[in-house]
Formats: structure tokens, C-alpha cells, sequence
């Protein structure tokens, strides 16, 4: 059984709209998958966890039917079990560090997490609500997948714990920035409300711009998880035309209005600049929304693009076309509106170094695309303008927060932060072992504190 054909839907089928690509499992199709696990004594596939799920037992327990016991095993170390089941890489991760990679292909670890996530979610099993035995409030800034895991953990612990988020539905980029054929929003919000069972309370469209005051209100201690809500852009000649558009305002339009657009119009031929996730991401999207052509450029060569192999695979499926060492020039206009795209062919001055500094444009390898609108997906930025309410933090770059590798401790007593908000951009499985890892930091201090 294939691992690929037995979890997505073919080429032609996605591009037609927003339905998840990826099938569930039968009960008969998990079952094979589980028993080709060679249930090693020393399973190198839980190493190449972040987040540290016992892989080899939550497996074990699907070859014995025992289903909710699979699903407490994951989320015993990963509280996004469903989330993190359908968007990690782990083909990069778990599924790389497979002993069946030896004989034949790695377990598809990836479907059985999402069998057992998707079975759980649909049974409505939900954990016993918690009493606040600690009496200790403590305060989360930010709902994206590295708050939530700080908000329940800590719940569990028995602290009274308030999520702070500024955007009208929480989840952060689970929520507004990755597209619904590859995470329903239903998948969001159902692990969302399966955390508020645990005793989490949310504040949406709360943006905190001063933490004092949350000490003023008796908060024992905060964490910060605001993730990198800013879009990077080149500096582009042209940058400013009409149709031209940052992933991430272009991705919350698509998401937000349910595979439609309101604010961005694609027209018929689409550029979108840059080889990691979130591009393949904008490059997919753009095809559902009914572009003819679509390229993809970027400065890396296909194999050296940060995207994972999956993205990629997908979108070259799908009929994305990947033009790979190139650097853009300039986007060009008429009118105040985009009409072409100009880039050049590079090389690298140092191997292995994939910043724009070390490419050097080849001469004569100049081109140009005639294009309806450009999209630009070269990375996240801090929300300077909040970072700045955090009065007495240390900050580093356009405003990264400064925190302690294993503590997560800010340069303010009782500040805690973690996520892409200090590691400058990571995957959802690294924000939750990150999360995980702080509130237990946060644990520890409140014990010491009392």
C-alpha cells in the first residue's frame, strides 16, 4: 500500500477547491499500516520528535484497536495531536528517522496520528474539566499553537490560565495562515475547544500592549507567543502597483472568506516569490482560485528550498511551475497595475549559504513573465509596534524577544516567551515542545516564587 496514494487526492481532484487533500485512514487501512512497525526497542522515530511523542506506543495500541489509548499517547506530549498530525513535516522528522527505511518505506506515522486525531474529534471525546487548585493566574499572550500548549499544560497543573488573543478567532497562523485544503478551520477549532475543556479561557480581540497591567490584575507570571504576525518584503521596484501582495495578507483573505477572495484579485497568471511552505501555500492557492498559470520563483535550487518535499511535491503535481536559482529584479507596471515580472538567473559565491547576499546574478540569463499579480512569500516579521508595549523585555533584530534556551525566562522577572516570536520561525511541532518545555519553566518559578 502506498504510502502517497493512500492519503491524498489526486492532482486534478484538489485543484477543484478547498477540500483537504489528504484522506483518513479506514480502520482497515490504519491496522496494516501499524502492524508493518518493527516496534524497535530503541525507536530512533520518537528521537526525531520535537514535541516527544512515544511514536512506537501509540502505534502499538492501534495494532491492538485500543484507539483512545492512541490518542492519549500523543497528546500526553503533543496537546495539537490533530493539528500537528496534518500540517508537520515528518517526512523531515519522525518519519526520517524510521527503522523501515531500511527494508522498504518508513511508516506513515503522519496518517495514523491523523487516523486517531480524526476518530477522537469525531466521538467528541473531550478531557474532564480542571479545578484551579493553585489559585494562580497566569496570563497568555498570543493563541497560536506554542501558547496554547503553555496555556494547556499549565491548566492541567491546576493554575487558573486566560489567553490574551488580538485577532477575532484564536489559533494564530493555524487559524489565518494555512489554507483549508491542507487544515479546516473545523480541525482548528475543534482542538481549540477540546483546550478550553481543560479549563483554558480565551479573550479574543484582546491585544495586549502592556503587561504591567496584567501584573495589576494579579497575574503571577506571563508568556509571550505572539508569533511573527509581520510579512518581510523585498524592496522591489514596483512593489507598491495594484496586484501586488504579501502571503500572509493574501492567505488570511483566502481563509477568512472561505476559499474566496474579497480583497485580492489574481487575474489569470501569478508570480509568487519565495521557496518556502507558505509559498507553495500562496502558489496552491492561487491555482484553486482559478489562475491559468502559476510560477513559483525563488533563489534556491529544488532541492535546497526550505519548503518541505511534500509542499513541493504537491504543487509540482498540480502544475505550479518552479523556476529555481533565479533572483527577481524588478515588478513591472502599467498604469499603477502589475503587468510582467522581471528576474535573472544566479549562482552561489559560497555553497550551502542560501541568503540572497551570497547569489551572484549570472549575465544573459535575464527573463521576464507577463503576470496579472505577484506575491511575495519571503518570511515573517514581529509585529514591532506591539513587541514595544513589552515594556522591560530585551529585544534583537526588527524586535525577535531575547529569552534563555532552556528556562525561556525574558529579561523581565515572571516574562516568559517562546515560539517563532524567539526561535524566528519554526514548524507547529517545535512550538508545541517549545510551549511544553516553558510551562514547565513557568512551573517550576511559581513553586519557587511561593
Amino acid at each position: 500500500m502506498s504510502n502517497k496514494t493512500a492519503t491524498t487526492l489526486l492532482p486534478e481532484e484538489r485543484k477543484k477547491g478547498f477540500r483537504e487533500i489528504h484522506r483518513c485512514y479506514e480502520p482497515h487501512q490504519a491496522y496494516l499500516e501499524a502492524s508493518r512497525c518493527l516496534m524497535c526497542e530503541d525507536a530512533p522515530c520518537t528521537k526525531g520528535c520535537p514535541a516527544g511523542v512515544d511514536i512506537k506506543a501509540f502505534i502499538r495500541k492501534i495494532r491492538f484497536h485500543n484507539l483512545r489509548g492512541a490518542i492519549r499517547e500523543i497528546r500526553e506530549a503533543n496537546v495539537l495531536a490533530g493539528i500537528c498530525g496534518k500540517v508537520c513535516p515528518q517526512e523531515l522528522l519522525c518519519q526520517k528517522e524510521c527503522s523501515n527505511t531500511e527494508i522498504d518505506i518508513p511508516i506513515n506515522i503522519a496518517a495514523l496520528q491523523r487516523y486517531v486525531a480524526d476518530v477522537e474529534l469525531r466521538r467528541s471525546v473531550s478531557p474532564s474539566a480542571r479545578q484551579f487548585a493553585q489559585r494562580i493566574k497566569v496570563a497568555i499572550i498570543g493563541s497560536g499553537p506554542a501558547g496554547l500548549a503553555v496555556a494547556a499544560n499549565l491548566a492541567q497543573k491546576g493554575y487558573e490560565v486566560t489567553i490574551f488573543e488580538a485577532e477575532a478567532k484564536p489559533g494564530g497562523l493555524l487559524t489565518y495562515g494555512i489554507p483549508p485544503h491542507r487544515l479546516p478551520s473545523s480541525a482548528v477549532q475543534k482542538e481549540i475547544r477540546y483546550i478550553k475543556r481543560i479549563g483554558v479561557k480565551i479573550r479574543c480581540k484582546t491585544k495586549i500592549m502592556n503587561i504591567d497591567e496584567l501584573f495589576k490584575k494579579d497575574f503571577k507570571a506571563i508568556f509571550i507567543g505572539v508569533g511573527l504576525p509581520g510579512a518581510r518584503k523585498i524592496g522591489l521596484p514596483g512593489e507598491n502597483l495594484k496586484g501586488v501582495y504579501t502571503a500572509l495578507e493574501f492567505l488570511k483573505d483566502v481563509i477568512t472568506n472561505k476559499g474566496r477572495t474579497k480583497q485580492t484579485k489574481i487575474g489569470k497568471r501569478v508570480v509568487v516569490i519565495g521557496g518556502g511552505d507558505v509559498a507553495m501555500d500562496a502558489a496552491s492557492c492561487a491555482l484553486r482560485l482559478g489562475a491559468q498559470r502559476v510560477d513559483l520563483v525563488c533563489l534556491e535550487g529544488y532541492d535546497e528550498m526550505p519548503s518541505s518535499p511534500e509542499e513541493r511535491r504537491i504543487c509540482w503535481e498540480e502544475g505550479v511551475e518552479i523556476n529555481t536559482r533565479v533572483m527577481p529584479l524588478k515588478i513591472i507596471g502599467s498604469k499603477g497595475r502589475v503587468t510582467g515580472y522581471k528576474g535573472i538567473g544566479i549562482r552561489w559565491r559560497k555553497p550551502g549559504l542560501f541568503i540572497p547576499s551570497n547569489a551572484i546574478p549570472i549575465p544573459g540569463t535575464e527573463f521576464s513573465l507577463k503576470v496579472d499579480t505577484v506575491i511575495e512569500a519571503i518570511g515573517q516579521i514581529p509585529d514591532t509596534g506591539n513587541v514595544k508595549g513589552f515594556k522591560g523585555i530585551e529585544t534583537a533584530g526588527p524586535g525577535y524577544i531575547v529569552a534563555k534556551k532552556k528556562t525561556f525566562k525574558t529579561s523581565r522577572p515572571g516574562v516568559f516567551a517562546a515560539g517563532d516570536i524567539v526561535n524566528r520561525g519554526a514548524t507547529a511541532v517545535q512550538a508545541v515542545a517549545d510551549g511544553n518545555a516553558a510551562a514547565e519553566a513557568i512551573d517550576a518559578y511559581l513553586k519557587r516564587k511561593r
